[in-house]
Parts: structure tokens; C-alpha cells; sequence
């Protein structure tokens, strides 16, 4: 071979060494790259308000709200299935006219027994819960002479409270009343006066004794003896010099003047 030749044939391109002319190129591989390699941004970690909220209550109510529609979905399908008479086309229902059975008769077992639909886990002839409410049926709409009724009725019973909370309230002021110018009058008189009895040790007292009655009039005689005698007033909480300074002074004898 001539040395001419041999360099132009070292000068072609050899095809076997160099595999990329017969593989497609790949768009999808990366390009090496000297620098650094840059990391893929982190996903920002959920707030902690939305993570409780995902675990929390709502999800359950929303998956129980589901589940009773399904079943709901489901009762109603299976009662309106259960409505619709059997199609004499039916297999089942030409076997039963094989057997003797008349659609238009009339009797015991013209009908099929009812199914009730139970969703708890009682067995069957199971009674219901008697600590379970039952639901409250829809009354009629009441008439304009029941309304009217209805209504004086709440308005007197009304009134009726107001009048015994204040029938006690006087009741209890009263006795305090009575007990604190019993005590200031021992006090000017110098003598001693017994307090009352807890409410427990006065029921373990005889029956021969007679309970003591604090009324209105009782009370005033005290309290005009207060005044009269020692120009004490009660209300004011003080003894003045003298009646002209009691007089002067103090509004008045009861508790509505001061």
C-alpha cells in the first residue's frame, strides 16, 4: 500500500469506535456540570394549626356524616326495592305460581312479611332502649284562642314566682330585722340575749316548746321602744343625744325612709 493511501484511510472516521451515531440521543440525561450541584427546594413543613385540624374532629364528623348518608342511601333504595311488586317474568315468581300461588288472592299471605331495618347490634325481638328518647312526633299548629291561653297562663305564673321570691325575701328580712333590734336593745339595757339555735339543734329541742313567731307588729314594738326610750334608730345604726336629734336627724322609723 502506498503511504499516501495509508494516511488518507487513518484520516476517516472510524464508525465502529464511536457508538453515538447509532444511539438516539437521550433529552432526558443530565448534563455533567463542574460547579455545585444545586439541591431541590425543601417543601415547607405544614402549619401546626392545619396538622391538628387534618387529624382533629372534623375529619371523623366528615367520615361519620358519610357513612350515615351511604346508609341512609342504602335503607331507601332497599324500601323502595321492597315497594315494587315482583314482575311475573320473574324466575322466582313462576316458581311460586308453581307452587299455588294466586296474586289476587286475598288473606294470610297475600302480603309479605314486613322487614324493619335496624342498624344496631341488638338480635331480632331485641325491645328498644328505654334510656334512648324517642323522637319527639310534630304537633298540630296551635289555634289563635290556644295561643292567647298558652300565654296568660305564662304571664300568671310569672307573676306567681315574682310573688313568692318576694313573699320570702321579706320573710328573711324580717327575721334579721327583728334579731338585730332585739340584740341592740339587750345591749342598751345591759342583759344578755340567747342567740338563736342552729337549724339542727332546734329540731332536737321538746315539742312542748313553742317556737317563737317574729311578725311585723313584734318588730315595731321594738323598734319604737329603741326610739322612745334610749333615741336609738335601728336603720341609722346609732343613738342620738336626745329626741329632738332623733327627730331632727333621722329620716324616719322604717327602713322605706332611709
Amino acid at each position: 500500500m502506498e503511504p499516501n493511501a495509508a494516511v488518507e484511510a487513518d484520516a476517516e472516521d472510524d464508525y465502529m469506535g464511536d457508538l453515538s451515531h447509532f444511539l438516539p440521543p437521550s433529552p432526558s440525561s443530565p448534563t455533567r456540570s463542574l460547579g455545585v450541584r444545586k439541591q431541590p427546594p425543601k417543601p415547607a413543613p405544614p402549619a401546626r394549626g392545619q396538622a391538628k385540624r387534618a387529624k382533629g374532629l372534623p375529619w371523623k364528623e366528615h367520615r361519620r356524616q358519610e357513612r350515615d348518608r351511604s346508609q341512609r342511601e342504602e335503607d331507601a333504595r332497599t324500601l323502595a326495592g321492597m315497594a315494587e311488586a315482583i314482575p311475573e317474568s320473574n324466575v322466582g315468581f313462576k316458581m311460586l305460581k308453581q307452587m299455588g300461588y294466586d296474586p289476587a288472592a286475598r288473606g294470610a299471605g297475600a302480603e309479605p312479611v314486613g322487614i324493619e331495618i335496624r342498624r344496631s347490634r341488638a338480635g331480632l325481638g331485641a325491645e328498644p332502649d328505654a334510656s334512648v328518647a324517642p323522637l319527639p312526633q310534630p304537633s298540630e299548629p296551635k289555634t289563635r284562642e290556644e295561643e292567647e291561653r298558652e300565654r296568660k297562663r305564662q304571664e300568671e305564673m310569672v307573676v306567681e314566682l315574682r310573688s313568692r321570691k318576694s313573699t320570702q325575701w321579706k320573710g328573711r328580712r324580717l327575721v334579721w330585722d327583728f334579731r338585730k333590734a332585739e340584740a341592740a336593745l339587750a345591749q342598751l339595757e345591759n342583759r344578755e340575749v340567747e342567740p338563736p339555735a342552729p337549724d339542727g339543734e332546734e329540731k332536737e329541742k321538746g315539742e312542748d316548746e313553742e317556737e317563737e313567731v317574729i311578725t311585723e307588729e313584734g318588730l315595731q314594738t321594738i323598734l319604737d321602744k329603741l326610739r322612745v326610750q334610749h333615741h336609738y334608730c335601728l336603720y341609722c345604726g346609732c343613738k342620738f343625744e336626745s329626741a329632738g336629734a332623733l327627730a331632727n336627724e333621722c329620716p324616719g322609723p322604717n327602713e322605706d325612709d332611709h
